[in-house]
């Protein structure tokens, strides 16, 4: 990790990233519950978002993640 809190070398994960954050406001969740639910990582979404490395087996989670779980199933898991 390089002084600014970057990592070198690495492709910004954009698409995914706001991705995220779409599903997040629509689910009405925080990113990091979302990386819990995801991933079981609550700082997941904050460490990408940093510009750290984002595996292409976890994005595949991410993804599994959130065509399983639409946002307004999410949102009433977080009520229950």
């Amino acid at each position: 990790m390089t002084k600014n809190g970057k990592y070198p070398n690495v492709a910004p994960m954009t698409n995914i990233i706001k991705e995220i954050e779409t599903y997040c406001a629509q689910a009405g969740i925080k990113p990091s519950t979302f990386g819990f639910r995801a991933v079981a990582d609550g700082k997941f979404f904050e460490r990408i978002k940093r510009g750290g490395r984002c595996w292409p087996e976890t994005e595949e989670k991410v993804r599994a993640y959130m065509a399983e779980n639409p946002p307004e199933a999410a949102s009433e898991r977080g009520a229950a």
